[in-house]
């Protein structure tokens, strides 16, 4: 089901984050460290490719692990052992053997959504307009790579894919300002009501609508989306 949201809470932050955009808007509330998410980023990025030409696409890091919830992997996250396999049944990825044996079994790095957060907050103020793509990325250096979530140069070869250099990327992953729009963005998601990741929310310039929760496939967002717009 569909449901109504109030702008009253949270139409500042999205103002001041996205002013002079597109009335239409298709909030993305997700997180880097989120295995549906990772299951949901092809689909996410085709849904892109479809609709970008017709309204805004916004990526919204929503802090999942974050404040006494950062902890290592082993502890914070026993979970995975079996959620990963539910993961890949339900969907087309595949979490690559380096995450499970170099992150997930070896057990002590730290699981922190703070700085990808921080890594996509650069992007989406040097390269905006590949911050799905970027989103994406984030989930490929974790879960594939099995790269540490904690360390800025995980992020860094991927931002280059996207057209940032390595030392600008790492040095505006140092930048105050970056972790205060990655907060930004927590604040946003939680003033949305997301309660779960992914979340896609559709935005006409006066009412929000959740399109969907969880995990779900580029047809059916795309059937829901259409229908909710052809209602406007």
């Amino acid at each position: 089901m569909i449901k109504y949201l109030s702008l009253f809470a949270v139409v500042w932050m999205i103002n001041a984050e996205n002013a002079q955009s597109q009335n239409e808007k298709l909030y993305y509330a997700f997180d880097p460290l989120c295995g549906w998410c990772f299951a949901f980023s092809p689909e996410l990025e085709k849904i892109a490719d479809r609709y970008s030409d017709q309204l805004e696409i916004v990526v919204i890091s929503g802090g999942m692990v974050t404040g006494d919830r950062i902890g290592p992997i082993g502890e914070t996250a026993p979970y995975i052992k079996e959620a990963y396999k539910t993961v890949e049944q339900s969907s087309d990825v595949k979490f690559g053997q380096p995450f499970l044996d170099h992150l997930f079994n070896e057990g002590s790095h730290v699981f922190s959504s703070v700085e990808p957060s921080i890594a996509l907050a650069v992007v989406k103020k040097l390269k905006p307009d590949q911050a799905v793509k970027f989103a994406s990325y984030l989930h490929q250096a974790v879960y594939v790579d099995g790269l540490p979530p904690t360390d800025f140069n995980s992020y860094a070869g991927y931002a280059e894919k996207v057209g940032i250099d390595r030392e600008t990327f790492l040095a505006q992953c140092e930048n105050p300002e970056m972790k205060r729009k990655a907060e930004v963005d927590f604040q946003l998601s939680s003033s949305l009501g997301v309660s779960g990741f992914p979340t896609i929310i559709y935005s006409d310039g006066k009412d929000l609508q959740i399109i969907s929760r969880g995990y779900s496939t580029e047809r059916e967002v795309s059937r829901r989306l259409d229908a909710v717009r052809r209602g406007r």
